[in-house]
């Protein structure tokens, strides 16, 4: 699976891991919880913006601005990171993963993108919008790459603008630099931004591969 590659993956110079040695120990879960809590929510991992420091989290491979952390969502998108002071059992560490997994993609089988074609009736670029936090997640479910590779080709470039926002263009012959400007604004004016880095996302995996910001560069 693409989360678990991420998760345990050791990381490289220039990566940052809090209150922990190991990335499948520091999400230290609170195991006397139910998974599923009426005042927390449900388990979901999440990407972010660095400047959100929640408790714990992982920068993404190559990235400076863009993390992954583990947190409740509940019914109103009101979410909660976990808290570094739980115990780090494996098999917390697991469930929490499963249930996560299972919700993202079920997320993503009930998402329609809005795809953008030319004036030729070539699909340039698929938007991603709903009101859920976890949205920008489906990226990490196995059925996201199958999905647009069936329209894009086996290479994708992604923006994550956004939690609720994706951007999604084909590696070769595409138009992002039309769109620029566009998922800027996104970024500066949502309530839950993300970056403007561009990732690429293939069968190895997802990496970071540019930003949308020259200075940044």
């Amino acid at each position: 699976m693409i989360i678990e590659h991420y998760l345990t993956t050791p990381c490289t110079k220039g990566q940052r891991l809090y209150r922990s040695c190991a990335f499948c120990v520091i999400f230290g879960l609170l195991i006397t919880g139910a998974w599923c809590n009426e005042e927390l929510g449900h388990p979901a991992l999440l990407f972010g913006a660095s400047f959100e420091r929640p408790p714990v989290l992982r920068f993404l491979p190559g990235s400076r601005k863009t993390i992954l952390f583990p947190a409740y969502v509940n019914g109103s998108g009101d979410c909660t990171p976990v808290g570094s002071q739980g115990i780090p059992n494996p098999r917390s560490w697991d469930a929490f993963l499963k249930e996560s997994g299972e919700r993202t993609s079920l997320l993503l089988a009930t998402i329609d993108p809005k795809l953008v074609s030319d004036q030729r009736g070539v699909i340039q670029m698929a938007l991603i919008v709903s009101d859920n936090p976890m949205t920008a997640s489906c990226i990490l479910a196995p059925g996201f790459l199958q999905r647009f590779s069936a329209i894009f080709g086996p290479e994708l470039l992604i923006v994550i603008p956004a939690k609720n926002r994706i951007y999604v263009f084909p590696k070769l012959a595409n138009r992002m630099t039309m769109m620029t400007d566009t998922i800027r604004d996104d970024y500066k004016i949502s309530p839950m931004p993300v970056s403007t880095e561009v990732f690429e996302l293939t069968r190895r995996g997802l990496k970071t591969v540019g930003t949308l910001e020259a200075s940044d560069e």
